[in-house]
């Protein structure tokens, strides 16, 4: 029987940062509309793949009972939440967590996520897998339209085939840290979508402020 779609893809909750811009707080632990952040992006990841995990380098065991909470399904013998592998350098930002991801990424897809996205499109995975499949590409990335016209490229929201997983950490020891050049050095497209606020970061104090 062949698998369905979300089952080819592994979600992986990106929750590595140092929140600086939190003040030093735990991006995806901070309440946000009565839920920790990070609770608003795994419903989205729980619904749309098959598995899922979540790499973060503090708070560990919040993180799991937040995974435990979503139903989240770990893949078998990962644990529900992994630091950055500790051969790579710390502070490495994000890419260090998409390595880390990919070698535990058993399904052909990787699904990464940031945990400050809490209003993710119902439809993210579903679009980008399509559009993988449609031209071949191996890491997808959903686009939108600013207010000025620009097209914005959400970067760390990516989809990535799990064959990536050695070139990326190639550039990752050659000392690249920008995910976007990373990403621009594979075989990769983008899908637009029409709402801009399904990948608004709330990535400051100033901005959850705001929203809550």
């Amino acid at each position: 029987m062949t698998a369905s779609p979300r089952q080819q893809v592994t979600g992986c909750l990106l929750a590595g940062g140092e929140g600086r811009r939190m003040g030093g707080r735990d991006k995806g632990l901070v309440p946000y509309q009565g839920r920790p952040l990070a609770a608003w992006v795994l419903d989205r990841l729980v619904a749309q793949t098959g598995t899922q995990f979540a790499v973060a380098n503090r708070n560990l065991p919040d993180y799991a009972n937040l995974l435990q909470q979503a139903h989240a399904t770990p893949p078998s013998g990962v644990p529900a939440v992994l630091p950055d592998a500790p051969d790579l350098p710390v502070a490495s930002g994000p890419l260090a967590g998409i390595v880390t991801a990919l070698r535990h990424t058993a399904t052909p897809w990787l699904m990464v996520t940031p945990c400050d996205t809490p209003h993710l499109p119902d439809d993210l995975v579903e679009r980008l897998l399509a559009e993988a499949e449609r031209c071949g590409a191996e890491a997808v990335v959903p686009s939108t339209i600013d207010p000025d016209g620009h097209q914005r490229r959400h970067w760390v929201c990516v989809l990535l085939h799990q064959r990536v997983s050695a070139r990326l950490a190639a550039m990752f020891a050659q000392d690249e840290r920008k995910l976007r050049v990373c990403i621009q050095a594979l075989n990769w497209t983008s899908v637009s979508f029409a709402d801009a606020n399904g990948f608004d970061n709330i990535n400051s104090l100033e901005t959850l402020n705001g929203r809550n």
